[in-house]
C-alpha cells in the first residue's frame, strides 16, 4: 500500500517530481508518529506499507531520502536498499530494525550499512535522534 501524509493527492506527484522523504514500513503506529514528525519539520512524506510498493514509488518519483524498516511482508527493506542503489537514484537511505528471523538486530543493520545506508537505527529508538540524522542529511 502507498499513501501520502501531505494535502495533495498521490496522483498529483509526476515523475520529475518528488516528496522530501519516502518512508516504508509495515508498523502503522511508527509510521503514523514518523510521518507527524517529520511533517512538523516541514518535510512532505510519501511512505509504503512494504518494499515491493516501496521500489515502484524509488523507479517513478524522486525523494531526497528513504528512510526503511528490514523486515516487512512481500519484499523487504534489504531488497529496497539494494533496488534504490541498483537504479542509481542517488538516494541516501536510513534503515532500521526491531530484529527479525536472520540474526540478532545489531548483525542486520550491520548488513544494511554494509549495503550502503548512510545510517541505521534500532528499534525502538530515540525520536530525536533520528529527526536529528534526518535534518543532518538533508541539510
Amino acid at each position: 500500500m502507498i499513501g501520502s501524509e501531505q494535502p495533495s493527492p498521490l496522483p498529483a506527484l509526476g515523475p520529475a517530481e518528488g516528496a522530501d522523504i519516502l518512508l516504508v514500513d509495515d508498523d502503522q503506529t511508527l509510521r503514523r508518529g514518523l510521518v507527524h514528525a517529520l511533517g512538523s519539520m516541514g518535510y512532505s512524506i510519501l511512505w509504503a506499507t512494504d518494499g515491493k510498493a516501496a521500489l515502484e514509488l524509488l523507479a517513478s518519483r524522486k525523494f531526497r531520502l528513504v528512510i526503511t524498516d528490514i523486515y516487512m511482508p512481500n519484499t523487504d527493506g534489504f531488497e529496497v536498499i539494494m533496488g534504490n542503489s541498483a537504479m542509481n537514484t542517488g538516494t541516501p537511505v536510513i534503515a532500521m530494525s526491531g530484529g527479525g528471523i536472520a540474526g540478532p538486530v545489531e548483525s542486520i543493520l550491520r548488513s544494511a550499512a554494509n549495503f550502503g545506508c548512510l545510517r541505521t537505527f534500532e528499534k525502538p529508538f530515540d525520536l530525536a535522534e533520528l529527526l536529528g540524522a534526518v535534518r543532518e542529511i538533508l541539510a
